[in-house]
């Protein structure tokens, strides 16, 4: 599973060599195509777990599959967050005050 951690996205910022804001938003990007791309496709097991609890039987393997898509999903949302916390501090450190929104998916999960 594709997991993104502080370390990786600090480094992967300060491999670009610049202290163009616009760059290393693109840097940060870049580096959760994976995760959106996950958060997008683990609407399919959510929905298929759904689907299959219709039936006694199905439940079976339909509350797996529900928490497969779950745990997909919010692990999706945690990549996104602290990519976008770490390019935040990042700018700070580097004295540009960040322009970058954080996502409202990072926002509602942090409340």
């Amino acid at each position: 599973m594709f997991s993104v951690d502080k370390q990786a996205v600090l480094g992967a910022l300060k491999s670009t060599g610049s202290y163009d804001p616009d760059v290393l938003y693109a840097k940060k990007n870049e580096l959760i195509q994976m995760s959106k791309g996950m958060k997008g496709y683990s609407w399919i097991p959510l929905i298929a777990g759904t689907l299959l609890c219709i039936t006694i039987i199905g439940a079976f393997v339909g509350i797996p599959t529900i928490l497969i898509g779950w745990y997909l999903r919010s692990k999706a949302k945690k990549n996104m967050k602290i990519a976008d916390e770490t390019l935040t501090e990042y700018l700070e450190s580097i004295g540009i005050k960040p322009n970058v929104e954080v996502q409202p998916e990072a926002q509602a999960a942090s409340a």
